[in-house]
């Protein structure tokens, strides 16, 4: 089943079931906690795909970035004591096909990651019960920026810039994350390359982790880390289009006005 946001006909915005070209809206009453086993009893009507707008797919009130999540990243080695963990402000969150406006002092490159939604608050949960807590899956790009006077390019300036964190608008809450490949495409030429089996660090154990230390609430975004570039960092500039391919879903574009 694939989890959408939508406006419809009013200011207010709806969860959907979304099913090819038409979307399931579902009622008042639901909320992403509730047991998906149900969920068609919260089916209010039917609308077409192309009469609504999409929203992003969650309501989150954190996006938690990973970063050196794979092999060959950045300087990345076997010895980790723990992820490197950072923060994106919620107005970095867009659907994809949203223009990026970028600065001209802004040096910025795209990413491609695999997007965890949780569904249920989490705090200091194992990693044998995490999936439990997940509502589903979706894919996202990490777009970063060199930051001023070269520094931690994890930091605020960096990450949270407008536009920073589109996604795809929709959650795959069957999904099953393991064996996918995931790639970035700049202008159509590969820039990244993996596989989300070569994580250093799987989603039960981010999780489990981020939640002996933080409070996970439901919709919050958990973005997994990026594969190892196939060449040399390219920035983004006026024109260029960027693409995230995650096995399973549709791509993810932007583009650079």
């Amino acid at each position: 089943m694939y989890l959408c946001r939508f406006l419809y006909n009013d200011i207010h915005p709806k969860y959907g079931l979304l099913d090819g070209s038409k979307i399931f809206s579902l009622n008042n009453l639901f909320h992403i906690e509730l047991d998906f086993n149900f969920i068609k009893d919260f089916i209010s009507d039917e609308v077409n795909a192309s009469d609504v707008k999409f929203l992003p797919p969650c309501e989150p009130s954190k996006i938690i970035g990973i970063a050196l999540n794979y092999p060959g990243v950045g300087e990345i080695n076997s010895n980790l004591d723990e992820p490197l963990v950072f923060i994106k402000g919620l107005n970095s969150l867009v659907l994809d096909n949203v223009p990026l406006v970028l600065k001209s002092s802004d040096m910025a490159w795209g990413e491609c990651e695999l997007a965890a939604v949780i569904k249920h608050k989490v705090k200091n949960i194992k990693s044998n019960t995490v999936l439990d807590s997940i509502l589903g899956f979706m894919p996202a790009n990490d777009i970063t920026c060199n930051n001023f006077g070269n520094r931690d390019h994890h930091l605020a300036r960096s990450k949270s810039v407008d536009g920073f964190c589109p996604v795809g608008k929709f959650i795959d809450l069957d999904y099953q994350y393991k064996n996918k490949k995931i790639q970035g495409y700049q202008n159509d030429i590969l820039i990244r390359d993996g596989n989300t089996n070569n994580m250093v660090y799987s989603i039960e154990k981010i999780i489990e982790w981020l939640s002996s230390w933080m409070t996970l609430n439901p919709g919050d975004i958990i973005l997994s880390g990026a594969p190892p570039r196939v060449r040399k960092k390219q920035f983004l500039k006026s024109g260029d289009t960027y693409s995230v391919q995650l096995e399973g879903f549709d791509d993810l574009n932007i583009r650079v006005l």
